[in-house]
């Protein structure tokens, strides 16, 4: 990930590589814009939503999401202060309410703005890389201004635009966000759906279709990814003692290791042994 801090706006651009989730909280001192650099319809889902490559996903401060990617993805975000007539602006007046903690926008751009947009947020990054440092003072004010036009042109060019979560969502939202949160609080602890079902105080039915409509698969699978991700990093790092593969697997609640190392290497790209021989040679300095 690249970031650049203008005059008052930070500009970040970034790569995720092969599926994934991404939870958090946006900055409770800025909104934030995000859209695809790259060029993929329906490889991103947000609370549920598919994203189209010309959406704009506008964020409002302190604010909950749920991205869920199928694919490789690359992207640019605008972080905006909150003082700023344009940030307003751009949030529909729903946001204003008085806990926004969940409250996004969806923007369908027409394709010669959003270019236009990603065009001059690359060309802020290369006019720094190349200036001098006396010169940038100048030329972040000058990047900035162009920004903001090009932010005003999508204010008053919107094809279409939706609001989440609405109606459909919005309980399956909390349901998911409390499952997201009880997980979370586990750090690298076992975790089985019928402690996830007792976290959030619903049946596993309704679980279930809370997770397909917000993340796009169930329960099971997301557990399965979480165990996947705990294991990889744990055979990655260096914890400084002589634990086996094996170990590191049924710590993590591993019980059928073919089928586990086929799920791992569909994932990774490799076998957990190959993963460990890796990591290892590398900490001893025995490879290039």
């Amino acid at each position: 990930m690249k970031s650049l801090a203008l005059n008052r706006t930070i500009l970040q651009f970034g790569t995720d590589g092969g599926p994934g989730i991404a939870h958090g909280v946006t900055d409770p001192n800025f909104t934030t814009l995000i859209v695809q650099s790259s060029n993929f319809d329906d490889r991103v889902v947000l609370d549920g939503v598919p994203c189209q490559a010309s959406d704009l996903v506008i964020f409002p401060p302190n604010c909950h999401f749920t991205f869920v990617r199928s694919g490789h993805v690359e992207w640019v975000a605008w972080s905006l202060p909150n003082e700023e007539s344009i940030a307003r602006n751009m949030l529909p007046a729903a946001t204003t309410q008085a806990s926004p903690k969940t409250a996004k926008h969806l923007v369908r751009l027409p394709e010669p703005i959003k270019s236009k947009l990603i065009e001059v947020s690359r060309q802020a990054l290369r006019s720094f890389s190349d200036s001098a440092f006396a010169d940038r003072p100048m030329m972040a004010r000058e990047a900035e201004d162009a920004l903001m036009d090009q932010l005003a042109c999508i204010r008053d060019n919107r094809l279409s635009q939706s609001f989440l979560p609405n109606k459909y969502t919005l309980s399956y939202e909390r349901i998911v966000l409390e499952a997201l949160e009880f997980v979370g609080t586990r750090s690298e602890s076992i975790v089985h759906i019928k402690d996830i079902v007792k976290a959030t105080k619903v049946e596993y039915r309704t679980l279930l279709r809370a997770f397909e409509r917000y993340l796009g698969f169930s329960p099971k699978l997301y557990l399965r990814l979480r165990q996947l991700n705990l294991v990889y990093h744990e055979i990655s790092r260096d914890n400084g003692a002589s634990v086996g593969v094996v170990d590191i697997l049924s710590a993590h609640g591993v019980t059928e290791f073919g089928r586990f190392a086929g799920h791992y290497r569909s994932l990774f790209g490799e076998l957990p042994s190959e993963t460990y021989r890796r990591s290892r040679a590398l900490r001893s300095g025995n490879v290039p």
